[in-house]
């Protein structure tokens, strides 16, 4: 009977954990779940069906970008987004770049070397994404803002941000993407069977903007609810509480 209780309140508890995590992620709540938080569980139907769609790349500061013009090759440079956003480009000077996609900077050259070229024909080309940003955090050692400019898969930002720690679940890695509409996606990857059988398909190359979290496994999750639910005095003492639907999750 005790075991049985056990088992339950313990599977209760890692559910309330994880829709915690899913209000956070949602709300860009930075309290923590330590804090009092009104939790939702169908706000997981918030995430739109994971697909390859994600919004365009923004050019943002220390971006390289080359520029390739169909006649007046003279003009033909590589440039390096500034701190400002803007990119010194030839005959114009400063030119903000930053916060534009690569197709709308195009367009914003053209249009401004009109009156100057005969054909302002050209092309803008990424050599390397300066600004390109993930941010890994959960159950590792260093989290935060990860740099990342060459292509990584999931493995390699969480080793980029100091691997994990004992207390992680690998299996259940959670990664969030936001579409071009803004809307996020959410899915998970088995970075265990991944790292042990690399298996295609259990992980892929991240994007900038993506966030990925690691949570604790279920033994953490197990000892710390022992901690709390069984070796303090009730009531509890260390302030964790939930509200799940509306009423005491305790």
């Amino acid at each position: 009977m005790i075991f049985g209780w056990l088992n339950n309140r313990a599977a209760g508890y890692r559910s309330t954990v994880m829709n915690c995590l899913v209000s956070a992620l949602l709300l860009g709540t930075q309290a923590g779940c330590a804090q009092h938080v009104e939790v939702v569980p169908t706000q997981i139907q918030a995430f739109a069906p994971w697909s390859a769609e994600s919004s365009p790349h923004e050019l943002a500061a220390g971006d390289e970008i080359e520029l390739k013009f169909l006649l007046n090759t003279e003009l033909n440079d590589k440039l390096t987004i500034g701190p400002d956003g803007r990119a010194t480009v030839p005959l114009l000077g400063a030119v903000q770049a930053g916060g534009r996609t690569v197709a709308q900077f195009k367009d914003d050259l053209q249009t401004l070397y009109e009156p100057k070229l005969r054909v302002a024909q050209l092309d803008v080309v990424v050599r390397n994404y300066g600004s390109s940003r993930v941010y890994v955090g959960g159950e590792v050692k260093s989290p935060g803002v990860i740099s990342i400019p060459a292509p990584v898969d999931t493995l390699q930002g969480v080793l980029m941000a100091g691997g994990m720690l004992p207390t992680a679940r690998s299996d259940e890695v959670v990664v969030i993407r936001r579409r071009a509409d803004t809307k996020p996606m959410l899915r998970t990857v088995n970075l265990r069977r991944y790292a042990g059988q690399a298996t295609a398909g259990d992980d892929f190359p991240l994007r900038s903007g993506d966030v990925v979290f690691v949570p604790r496994s279920g033994i953490a999750e197990l000892d710390l609810f022992v901690d709390q639910y069984l070796n303090q005095a009730l009531p509890f003492q260390k302030g964790l509480s939930f509200i799940v639907g509306g009423s005491s999750g305790l």
